[in-house]
């Protein structure tokens, strides 16, 4: 057991709440911001895989070659006139006749085909290169170029100085080679089972022209790069002319997915900028006030004055704490100043009986006094003694009642059944007295210590008993205020309590009995005040609204709470 509590106790050594709070936010940033930068990845992932560009090009480069094949087959695949060696010099005349011209055999015409792709395909993105059957090559748009583009100017010296990009030009760069590489890297393994070796372009011609086929490659050059190649046979009468191949880069293009992964990435770190400034901003706006409210804890226990104690006002949930820690201290306080009330009340409820007693045994032993005298002075003494033992007695249930109060839990209390069992618990009370409770109709719930509570009515009906007539009559009675609040009022037909004692009996070792009072201590609605206020409710002495109970109206204010 020993070994596991150590255990936990190393791990929780790097858990989050041993750092100081602003760290705390900081740390949480910065794993939303890995979380962002995993999501980054994930995104650019599946705008390579699910980008369909790559498709849309390898269909327009098949529509293009069947459209070059087609038009090849149609119009370039001609008979040419044949060059007569015999037509020079003095045998020119012979030559001029028409019908003497031979014709050659049916080939692949160098200038119409030639013509064809430089009209045609001069500015494509396609590479087209057209061979006839001896594989000589006729055309190659690699090596076409507009003489009207082509113009001639001076470089001034300060244009020939080396472009230094700036560090966000640089960063931007960077980060578009990247993606480009992370993009060739899924598109080589995307056609990895049918990349092949990039061979001499004659090895495609001879392949086309034996098997008559178009044909596609997926080829790796040697500055590694992936091409893809499609050759197809120009065929007139099932015979091959000539050969088209077409090839065009489907790695080491920057397209516009780069641009986007790049803007995207920028917007990810403005966001993640902004939401660390705001972080930092706000851990000092929720750091600060803590601090402060740490700062006047130590104050209040130092005691300085409470002039230099200030609480936060605000409407947050650190208002709501400052309020609580106000309330705490100004409930310590209390406690301490009622602690001293306290003291001094029980130092001064001793000494009478101690003074009492003094006196007494200083007359006894005094021979003028008569032995009749002496009697009473020892009833006396008995009584004192009786006294102080009944007060040590209440002094102690006092005292331990404040603790119970306060370590104690509460419970949920149907106030209708509670209520109800009071009249069984009074009905063999001595002076026959009748309790009677006239309940709320609405099923109502507190929340409190029930044998606190009920030591509350005991105390209440036990001092209305004492001082009601016999065979007279208690009634207590519910009321709801509001859907907060409840009342209870106990009466009684006793001889009442006068309104200016209204607040008197309430204070400890306080009575105004003429009868029996050694046997009272004052304790009793003190410690129903004490409980009733720790239930945040009321306990007060009111005027009897009712004339038939003309005695004493207690009158109780508790919260109602509901369970559900």
């Amino acid at each position: 057991m020993a070994q596991v509590t150590h255990g936990v106790n190393k791990f929780s050594k790097f858990a989050l709440y041993n750092l100081p709070l602003s760290i705390q936010i900081l740390s949480i940033n910065f794993f939303i911001t890995f979380i962002g930068f995993v999501f980054l990845i994930f995104f650019n992932y599946f705008l390579i895989v699910n980008d369909d560009k790559s498709e849309l090009k390898r269909t327009d480069a098949n529509q293009k070659l069947i459209s070059i094949q087609s038009f090849l087959e149609k119009n370039s695949i001609i008979r040419v006139p044949l060059f007569n060696d015999n037509c020079i010099g003095e045998n020119l005349d012979t030559c001029e006749k028409e019908d003497e011209f031979e014709l050659s055999d049916p080939v692949l015409e160098p200038k119409i085909t030639q013509e064809f792709i430089r009209n045609k395909y001069s500015d494509s993105e396609f590479n087209i290169k057209v061979y006839n059957e001896d594989w000589i090559r006729l055309v190659d748009t690699s090596d076409l170029y507009d003489s009207s583009t082509v113009q001639e100017t001076d470089l001034l010296e300060d244009e020939l100085v080396t472009n230094n990009l700036n560090i966000l030009e640089h960063l931007n760069q960077k980060y578009l080679n990247f993606f480009l590489n992370y993009n060739d890297y899924l598109i080589k393994r995307k056609f990895l089972g049918l990349i092949t070796k990039e061979k001499s372009e004659i090895s495609y011609v001879s392949e086309s022209i034996k098997e008559q086929v178009v044909k596609q490659y997926y080829i790796e050059d040697s500055s590694q790069n992936i091409l893809q190649q499609i050759t197809a046979p120009i065929k007139s009468n099932n015979k091959v002319y000539g050969v088209i191949i077409l090839n065009y880069p489907i790695t080491n293009q920057l397209n516009d997915l780069g641009y986007i992964s790049l803007n995207i990435l920028r917007f990810f770190i403005l966001f993640v900028i902004i939401m660390i400034l705001m972080s930092f901003i706000f851990s000092q706006s929720l750091v600060s006030p803590i601090k402060r409210l740490s700062k006047l804890a130590i104050l209040e226990r130092e005691r300085v004055s409470e002039n230099k104690i200030v609480y936060l006002n605000r409407k947050d949930e650190i208002g709501v704490l400052s309020k609580e820690i106000q309330k705490m201290s100004a409930g310590l306080k209390l406690q301490i100043q009622q602690l001293e009330k306290f003291s001094a009340d029980v130092s001064h409820e001793l000494k009478n009986p101690l003074t009492s007693l003094q006196s007494a045994m200083e007359l006894i032993d005094k021979e003028t006094i008569s032995r009749e005298n002496k009697q009473k002075l020892y009833k006396n003494m008995l009584n004192d003694i009786r006294r102080m033992n009944q007060l040590i007695s209440d002094i102690s249930k006092f005292t331990r009642l404040k603790a119970e109060i306060e370590l104690e839990n509460n419970q949920f209390i149907d106030l209708n059944l509670f209520l109800e069992k009071l009249p069984i618990m009074f009905s063999n009370n001595q002076k026959e007295i009748e309790l009677t409770v006239n309940q709320c109709e609405e099923n109502i719930e507190l929340l409190g210590n029930k044998n606190k509570l009920i030591q509350v009515f005991v105390n209440l009906i036990e001092n209305s008993i004492s001082l009601s007539p016999k065979q007279s009559k208690i009634l207590i009675e519910v009321k709801k205020i509001n859907k907060k609040m409840i009342t209870i009022k106990i009466y009684d037909q006793g001889m009442g309590i006068e309104q200016n004692d209204s607040e008197k009996v309430f204070d400890r070792f306080y009575t105004d009995r003429q009868e029996n009072y050694k046997n009272h201590t004052g304790l009793g609605l003190s410690i129903a005040r004490e409980i009733i206020t720790h239930m945040d409710g009321k306990l007060q002495l009111d005027k009897s609204d009712k004339s038939e109970y003309s005695g004493a109206c207690f009158l109780i204010i508790l919260p109602i709470r509901q369970s559900s």
